[in-house]
């Protein structure tokens, strides 16, 4: 039987057509510097899955942020570096005791493009509760305005009381903004809570709003806003890893258990920064307003209010490179004798294993400290496939069973800390707007290692011949997890 003619020209046009796309994306992977397991990934699943892969690297392979927002960061950014000027810290000369660190508060510095700040106080909120309830204590207390920012915020269980305290300060004129993930968010947004909080006047907003049509905008669907921030008065300011909901009463409380997560409160001039940060964030959205980075960095004293050095380093895909990626690489690099890791979510780039690596080697006491299940199964099982080599060079791997560990933080030779937001995964490095801060202070670090050694408690610690005799069916999740982590 004859084929027909049409059916055989479809077909050469089909084939031209999928080789297109194929050549098309490896190109583009080649000229867009992604990193070497990532560039991997998409040309396989493109070669695969020529016309599904096409549409997902379209939808996910790069990280624009859309035009109409890319034009309002062009504006933010020349804005940011005329506040790179300004001088956050009174004290001027660096401490003598923080003199053998200043490669590292320089880099900090420079990454962020802020001075560093002296003269302020970190003090660790050590769980969700102590958040919640020393959050109610200052809006209480708010008496001109309250910027927030969140990833997720879900209204019920303890928030209920946030809500109530922010009601309550509207009402007594205080001027109250809340910027929320459009995606993390997506049930507030749409809840009575959100016309609640808006009919007392409260001005929300969502970032990076998830439309069809600003697919055509070439803005990436998955490019969240992951950073957590509270500002009030611009006198007191949080940031850490709690996002606004109930830790007992989110999807995955039933399996994993409750997210285990602690924040910092800061006062003095590292306020500022923080404010800096919630003003660009702010001003990246269609009604943001530049001028108020004016406001927040107008000539002004800060007074000194304790003796903890802070850089904030916030990172995103606006930026050239991944500027906590070198923040977090810098500070395993300055570990001498102890450093431990808390993150919910581990799948690192290869330079921050090989730092680790190194760190083994140098005699530094590395610790990891990673939840037992993770609300994510493929990352659970992703995140695993690193264990053998780490465990093999030496360093301690400790799954905590007290629920979905979500603090994320590195302590380095109880000397100093890097605490924030960012996760130690291609999303997190790589591609969402995130925030650490490198803390030095006394008090905070020796409230972080308590921390750690509390988290220890609840922890179970892999030995390495057993991790090596798992069942085989574990080994295979793990490497089919493994070679789609870079799009995690």
């Amino acid at each position: 039987m004859a084929i027909p003619e049409s059916f055989t020209l479809w077909s050469v046009l089909a084939a031209l057509l999928q080789l297109l796309i194929v050549l098309s994306v490896i190109v583009r992977v080649m000229l867009t510097r992604h990193p070497p397991g990532s560039a991997f990934a998409w040309i396989l699943l493109t070669t695969i899955l020529p016309y599904f892969g096409f549409l997902l690297y379209l939808a996910f392979g790069e990280r624009p942020i859309g035009r109409l927002r890319a034009k309002r960061l062009k504006a933010a950014i020349e804005r940011w570096g005329q506040l790179s000027q300004h001088k956050l810290t009174p004290l001027g000369p660096l401490p003598r005791h923080l003199a053998r660190h200043r490669t590292l508060l320089r880099l900090a510095a420079k990454l962020a493009g802020m001075p560093l700040a002296t003269g302020s106080s970190a003090l660790l909120k050590a769980s969700s509760a102590e958040t919640i309830q020393s959050l109610h204590k200052d809006i209480a207390a708010a008496n001109e305005s309250i910027d927030m920012e969140f990833y997720i915020w879900e209204d019920g269980g303890e928030v209920r009381e946030i809500t109530r305290s922010l009601i309550a300060a509207a009402r007594r004129g205080v001027r109250i903004r809340l910027l929320v993930d459009d995606f993390g968010s997506r049930v507030f947004l749409r809840s009575e809570a959100k016309k609640l909080l808006e009919r007392e006047g409260i001005v929300i907003a969502s970032a990076l709003p998830m439309k069809f049509l600003r697919f055509f905008g070439l803005q990436r669907a998955d490019i969240r806003l992951h950073r957590k921030t509270v500002v009030i008065d611009n006198k007191v300011a949080y940031t850490g890893s709690f996002n606004m909901i109930d830790p007992r009463s989110y999807a995955g409380a039933s399996v994993v258990g409750a997210w285990v997560d602690a924040m910092v409160r800061v006062e003095g001039p590292a306020v500022r920064a923080l404010a800096a940060v919630w003003q660009f964030d702010w001003a990246l959205q269609p009604d943001g307003d530049l001028t108020d980075f004016e406001e927040t960095f107008a000539a002004e004293t800060t007074l000194n209010v304790g003796d903890a050095v802070i850089a904030t380093v916030p990172s995103g895909p606006y930026a050239n490179g991944d500027h906590n990626l070198l923040l977090v690489l810098e500070a395993i690099n300055r570990a001498e004798h102890t450093l431990t890791i808390t993150t919910p979510y581990f799948i690192p780039t290869e330079s921050v294993v090989c730092a680790l690596f190194n760190a083994v080697l140098r005699g530094v006491a590395v610790t990891l400290i990673v939840p037992e299940k993770c609300d994510n199964p493929a990352t659970g099982w992703a995140m695993r496939r690193y264990f053998d080599e780490l465990l093999e060079s030496g360093v301690r791997i400790l799954l905590y069973e007290g629920g979905l560990l979500h603090t994320k933080s590195i302590s380095v030779d109880n000397e100093f800390a890097v605490f924030g937001t960012l996760n130690i995964d291609n999303r997190s490095l790589h591609l969402n707007f995130e925030l650490m801060m490198a803390i030095f202070d006394q008090a905070f670090v020796r409230d972080l290692s308590l921390l750690h050694a509390e988290y220890e408690t609840h922890c179970r610690e892999l030995e390495a011949d057993a991790w090596r005799n798992r069942p085989l069916s574990d080994r295979l999740r793990e490497g089919a997890s493994f070679l789609i982590s870079p799009l995690l």
